[in-house]
């Protein structure tokens, strides 16, 4: 059976989805509390011995990792320190042994996540408006044959699952909780006006609600089927109601409409200035 939803639902209004941010904010605490844990458990870890020190020192690690990653999520820099390949979205084997302690805590965390949403309801992705698709890191494993005419993905954190399956790939790596620069959302945009005439366009985070809400908001408008993002978005939140924006994404948004403006990409539109 496919995972996917088309089906609109009654949904929060954009006011009530936007002050209910759910995922999308504070996503640095969570490291920080496994910062903490790892922290606790290595004071507590008893005395240095043989036998104990290789545990500690792997709790410090952990500890002082997901510290770092937790800074960098709060200044929004550093995605490329993951290694993610653009061109193949490939996230190399070193990054997950010297990230050992982030990989493992995302991957676990964003997997029991999915699980928990879809028992709750909400599919790995959403069809928000026919032919455009919000979903999250395990949209591939639902929908695994389905081709895209573009996939975006907004992710630093994990390897892009339908690479062989679309005939346009952009990466716009980003952590989560973070939006993308106005220049990357416009550069994703015309990318999915461009290619949608040749089938569907995915849009996808880790869990398809506040990443790549923002990017896809920017998509609508840019194709011509929304007059502004705020539009968009009010469509968005009817089909798929998990969808959030945070602060950061909602200003990111007025600055790209303020720069970009939002008439409909057309292949005589000049090209911006990145």
């Amino acid at each position: 059976a496919d995972h996917a939803s088309a089906e609109p639902i009654c949904r929060p209004t954009m006011d009530q989805a936007c002050l209910e941010m759910g995922a999308v904010h504070g996503v640095h605490l969570k490291y920080v509390a496994a910062s903490a844990l790892c922290s606790v458990c290595a004071y507590h870890a008893g005395p240095d011995g043989e036998r104990i020190m290789p545990l500690r020192s792997l709790l410090v690690y952990s500890a002082a990792t997901h510290g770092l990653f937790a800074g960098l999520f709060v200044a929004r820099v550093g995605m490329g320190i993951l290694g993610k390949q653009r061109a193949a979205g490939v996230v190399p084997w070193w990054s997950y042994l010297v990230w050992a302690p982030f990989h493992s805590f995302t991957y676990l965390y964003t997997y029991f996540h999915t699980l928990h949403s879809e028992a709750h309801g909400t599919p790995v992705a959403t069809e928000v408006a026919p032919g455009w698709w919000i979903g999250g890191r395990y949209a591939h494993w639902r929908m695994p044959e389905r081709r895209w005419a573009a996939t975006i993905d907004l992710t630093c954190e994990f390897p892009e699952g339908s690479i062989r399956n679309t005939s346009n790939y952009l990466l716009t790596p980003c952590w989560d909780g973070v939006p993308p620069t106005p220049a990357q959302i416009e550069e994703a945009a015309r990318l999915a006006a461009r290619a949608c005439g040749g089938g569907d366009v995915m849009v996808h985070c880790a869990h398809g609600r506040g990443r790549s809400t923002t990017v896809m908001l920017a998509c609508l408008v840019r194709a011509g089927l929304f007059s502004d993002w705020r539009d968009a978005f009010e469509a968005v939140v009817q089909r798929r109601p998990v969808c959030r924006l945070n602060s950061k994404m909602r200003k990111a948004l007025d600055t790209w409409e303020a720069r970009y403006g939002t008439a409909p990409y057309s292949v005589s539109s000049p090209r911006p200035s990145f």
